[in-house]
């Protein structure tokens, strides 16, 4: 049984919810618009649930891993930031057989949420473990009517995950725009390539053709970024892109089954631990 509660952090320019299910932040208010996707089961249950300790793989773990379906304790909690923490239990050593303790921090600063990740190796033994975001960000008219803007690169080459949630990193990556920093989204472009992995990133905007309004997700550090809006099964787009940073990946073609051995993931020794912050501004 789940124990959910949702807390809410307020600040001069924003208002935001957060579940302890899964530490997951659920709305984003500004000047009365919710920056985040609903959550309507027609396309995806989740608004922005956090990844661990797998990102998308078939194991045991579940193919976003088991986080974002457990409570997490409030540590801390004021008006403009609050802390979480989640422990292994018997529950997760039956499927992952490692001591850890995840801490997840959300902190208003004007019109940026900060969030924080601290991933804690409290055994002895070596803790396999990818960990990521994928916040879904609602588009209030046609996917058409937007596009991504890339800070760090002129041209856009991706990793492409197939439509069984598998990537051949051996065959490279795939040029989908050639010499400008702009992606354009589109129904055709998520049919064409379901999920995107770009490297080498620290910066995207979402931006529309149509309004003023802006999200500028900052992951500086994180090795890769995926790139998402599912199509159901009546042939429609979702109304929302999800910029996701990640530290590990989808599973690869290559992949044995073997946590630790899988491209991408993160290794802490005993006693180590690993933090992580991303940003996410609403203009």
């Amino acid at each position: 049984m789940f124990n959910d509660e949702v807390l809410t952090l307020k600040n001069d320019a924003l208002t935001i919810e957060v579940n302890t299910k899964g530490a997951e932040l659920m709305r984003v208010v500004k000047d009365g618009t919710d920056y985040l996707w609903s959550g309507h089961p027609m396309f995806w249950q989740h608004r922005a649930p956090l990844l661990f300790p797998v990102i998308d793989a078939m194991t045991q773990l579940g193919r976003q891993g088991f986080a974002h379906e457990m409570d997490f304790e409030v540590l801390h909690q004021t008006a403009h930031e609050v802390g979480l923490k989640l422990q292994a239990t018997d529950e997760t050593r039956k499927q992952y057989p490692f001591e850890f303790e995840l801490r997840m921090g959300y902190v208003l600063e004007d019109t940026t949420v900060k969030v924080t990740w601290e991933v804690i190796n409290l055994g002895e033994t070596t803790l396999p473990f990818a960990i990521g975001a994928c916040p879904a960000f609602a588009t209030e008219s046609d996917l058409s009517d937007y596009a991504l803007q890339l800070k760090d690169s002129q041209g856009i080459e991706a990793y492409v995950v197939d439509q069984q949630g598998w990537v051949d990193f051996a065959a490279g990556k795939t040029e989908i725009i050639e010499n400008l920093p702009f992606l354009p989204l589109s129904q055709d472009l998520f049919e064409a390539y379901p999920l995107l992995i770009l490297e080498g990133e620290s910066e995207i905007m979402l931006r529309s053709y149509t309004h003023d309004r802006e999200v500028e997700v900052g992951f500086d550090g994180f090795p890769y970024v995926g790139i998402w809006s599912p199509i159901n099964e009546a042939g429609q787009v979702a109304p929302f892109v999800c910029i996701a940073p990640w530290h590990g990946l989808v599973d690869t073609t290559d992949t044995m089954g073997e946590l630790a051995e899988k491209k991408g993931i993160q290794l802490l020794q005993g006693q180590e631990k690993l933090t992580a912050t991303y940003r996410m501004t609403f203009k």
